[in-house]
């Protein structure tokens, strides 16, 4: 079985992350705009079995790309560690899907825009993803709306090594609190 390794932090200096990225070698590609939207399902209450459904329309214009994603429940504490199918779907069909899912039974529980910068990087013979999230919508007097998450990927006998090593390379970047909810969560929060 496949799973996403992940974290979330707060960016709370940007610059002294993006040096200490590319003094490991890594390089941030151009920015890019992504839209997610996220689905409940009809017979269970995906936030309380911290499961979650999205379409995903990455980027403009016909370079643009469209995956469908459905992440099982968390596992660990420290981590967002969960296990991740992922499709990809035909971006000029993201619509239909969405009718498709919508007949089906499926509600919409909520859209996530954010620009995203990418960086691929190996530490300690570990491939990582790691991204520079602006999410508007969550910035405020006490938050700049900059996050920070960190991937590998791993299949069961490899889990525990991968979510170590993530954690590991982690800490050596200025980082500040790591953070468990996904960026639905945190704007349905801020809702009254």
């Amino acid at each position: 079985m496949s799973y996403e390794v992940e974290a979330k932090f707060r960016i709370v200096d940007l610059a002294a992350l993006e040096r200490r990225i590319i003094s490991l070698g890594g390089t941030f590609g151009e920015p890019i705009e992504e839209n997610d939207r996220f689905y409940q399902h009809p017979a269970r209450d995906f936030a309380a079995t911290d499961e979650g459904l999205r379409i995903r329309l990455r980027g403009t214009g016909p370079d643009r790309e469209c995956r469908i994603t459905y992440k099982g429940p968390k596992i660990d504490r420290k981590t967002k560690t969960r296990r991740e199918i992922e499709i990809p779907l035909q971006a000029e069909r993201f619509e239909e899907w969405d009718r498709l899912l919508q007949a089906l039974g499926f509600r919409p529980a909520g859209t996530v825009w954010k620009r995203r910068k990418i960086c691929s990087l190996s530490f300690e013979g570990r491939d990582f993803e790691i991204t520079i999230d602006e999410l508007p919508v969550l910035a405020d007097e006490n938050s700049s709306g900059l996050f920070s998450e960190i991937e590998t990927s791993a299949e069961s006998e490899t889990l525990e090594s991968a979510r170590e090593s993530l954690l590991k390379f982690a800490a050596t970047l200025p980082l500040g609190e790591n953070i468990r909810q996904g960026y639905l969560e945190m704007i349905l929060d801020r809702r009254p």
